[in-house]
């Protein structure tokens, strides 16, 4: 016995309906997976990045306090070689120069490394290609700044020997060297936390965007899949009316 057209045609009716409503549920799970992506790279940024540069901000400010502890110790040492000041005082405050000098190199190479620890961290969490690229680049700068920080606290402890072992004339002119070279590190890593504040403020520019845009997809393909179910009923409702008439 064959089925009346009016049943099949029902039948079709509910088949495309379903079929849009899997496409409107198909769309929906990919919009939400892909705006669960754009959320995990929004905490990377926020809590890893963004940390990462509030370190090297602190890595630039200790290293200009550190800076300045050299320059009194220098001052001191000169003094001393050249005997112009009471031996006692001028010693006393030699060492203080220097041991805050010490001080802040033990912050400094924490602070590197809790950074490089921060960095690779962030590398693990970040899926974005964009993002691990960025991440990638602040690892490449921080360990190229270790490097040069520990060479140049072994210049450091460098010129102080000459100092102690009395090459008054060697030690001023390693002096004006060293003095060079730790205002070319300083003002290199002055430019690396420009460079990191501008990486984090381009992570989070794109993010935004993309959120943006994927919201925007998503609602168009809601529209569109809305609109044709809504269509196709009509057009089935149309058909079965017309068939009874």
């Amino acid at each position: 016995m064959k089925r009346p057209k009016s049943t099949k045609r029902k039948g079709k009716g509910f088949w495309l309906t379903g079929l849009l409503f899997l496409v409107l549920l198909g769309s929906g799970v990919v919009s939400i997976y892909y705006l669960f992506q754009i959320n995990n790279e929004l905490k990377v940024v926020l809590k890893h990045e963004m940390p990462i540069t509030e370190m090297i901000t602190r890595i630039t400010v200790h290293k200009l306090e550190q800076t300045s502890w050299l320059e009194r110790a220098l001052r001191h040492a000169e003094v001393a070689a050249h005997g112009q000041q009471n031996d006692e005082e001028n010693t006393r405050l030699l060492r203080n120069a220097k041991a805050k000098f010490k001080e802040f190199t033990v912050k400094v190479n924490e602070e590197i490394e809790t950074a490089l620890n921060m960095s690779a961290e962030a590398q693990q969490l970040a899926q974005a290609g964009e993002l691990i690229v960025e991440l990638r680049r602040i690892d490449e700068l921080l360990v190229s700044i270790r490097e040069e920080y520990v060479n140049y606290i072994k210049r450091v402890n460098e010129l102080f020997a000459l100092f102690v072992n009395g090459k008054i004339r060697d030690a001023e002119q390693f002096a004006n060297e060293t003095e060079e070279l730790e205002e070319r590190f300083n003002q290199r890593l002055e430019s690396f936390l420009f460079e990191t504040e501008e990486i984090t403020r381009r992570s989070l520019s794109s993010i935004g965007e993309r959120e943006g845009k994927a919201i925007i997809v998503f609602a168009i393909m809601i529209t569109i899949v809305l609109a044709l179910t809504i269509i196709a009923l009509l057009l089935n409702s149309n058909k079965l009316s017309l068939i009874h008439i």
